[in-house]
């Protein structure tokens, strides 16, 4: 199934009204069947020229990321689909360049008939780069596999690439020129880049890099035994685990947020097929794995920056819907004072 990205599908769907474009058609289309009354109406992102080699109109000259993109791919609604890809005599009357006139009419259609938005499409178009940008650098494709890194074995890691990536994300989006429409999604954004922020520095005060892998160091381990400080520094290790993974999941949540907003303001149907992000720890004491879909609740969503920084996170971590630590870091005994 074909996967498309953010801007390309506001493209399209933007630019064609969210209409279904066959001429004698133009009906408003829905995202999915919860939608429209009738499977009919449900609108199909259409390759124009087919996506695989013996598709219709069939193309294996022509690059996958090509096919997938907004310059070959036309809206319909379910029936007209089918109508131009029907195997006896589509692909014949409906050729690739009648398709593209067809496609190119309707958005001058839309543009005059029907009051079309323009600075609204724009501007939707270009949140809808920087959400491509972010999933790409942050990964969310990919969350489960990486957060599970973090949340595993008790000794988080993560891959140096990706690692590499969160590190240019917080540099990436806190340089981002946002058109200022929707002030809950930039605030949201903002909000994870705080997280980010401090979960990236705080992953990298205790690490040793080995085989391509960034892992949490046992800092615990000792050259000369001293069970004073050997405790102390173990205690230490465990409370700095338990940070790193709360903020792992405080980064889910702030994603969860992102994603939500996006549905709301620029893309509809924004990951709806493959849902909110999971993330999983485990194995447990008892070998089993745990999974969540940690997201803001309560009076938590209705802060427009519901992350207020590390030190208030240590006081709210234990209120989280879940959490591994909480308070502040353990302290070393004082040294008695000699006599």
């Amino acid at each position: 199934m074909a996967t498309f990205s953010a801007k390309t599908l506001k493209m399209l769907w933007g630019r064609a009204g969210g209409r279904c474009s066959f001429p004698s058609c133009r009906k408003y289309v829905f995202h999915d069947e919860e939608e429209a009354d009738t499977p009919t109406l449900i609108g199909e992102n259409c390759h124009i020229v087919a996506e695989k080699d013996d598709g219709p109109r069939g193309d294996p000259s022509m690059p996958l990321e090509q096919r997938n993109s907004y310059s070959n791919l036309i809206l319909l609604c379910r029936n007209h689909h089918k109508v131009i890809d029907d195997f006896e005599n589509g692909e014949v009357i409906y050729s690739v360049e009648k398709l593209q006139q067809m496609k190119e009419l309707h958005e001058e259609w839309v543009r005059h008939q029907l009051g079309f938005d323009l600075p609204r499409q724009q501007d939707d178009e270009r949140y809808a780069q920087i959400i491509d940008g972010w999933e790409k650098l942050c990964h969310v494709d990919e969350w489960l596999v990486w957060s599970s890194n973090v949340l595993s074995s008790g000794q988080p890691s993560i891959v140096k690439e990706i690692d590499e990536d969160l590190k240019e994300a917080r540099r990436w989006l806190l340089t981002r020129v946002w058109p200022g429409r929707y002030a809950d999604l930039e605030g949201a954004f903002e909000n994870f880049r705080r997280v980010l922020e401090d979960f990236y520095n705080v992953f990298h005060k205790h690490f040793a890099e080995s085989g391509g892998c960034l892992t949490t160091k046992k800092f615990y381990k000792i050259d000369e035994w001293d069970e004073e400080r050997y405790n102390y520094l173990s205690c230490l290790y465990d409370y700095h685990v338990d940070l790193v993974q709360d903020l792992m999941l405080e980064l889910t949540r702030s994603a969860n947020l992102i994603c939500d907003l996006i549905r709301k303001h620029v893309v509809q149907s924004y990951r709806r097929d493959s849902g909110r992000l999971l993330v999983q720890s485990g194995p447990h004491m008892d070998l089993s794995f745990k999974e969540w879909v940690e997201q803001y609740r309560g009076d938590e969503r209705l802060k427009l920056m519901p992350y207020e920084g590390l030190e208030k996170f240590l006081e709210q971590r234990a209120s989280r819907s879940t959490h591994f630590g909480e308070g502040q870091p353990p302290q070393p005994k004082p040294k008695p004072e000699s006599a």
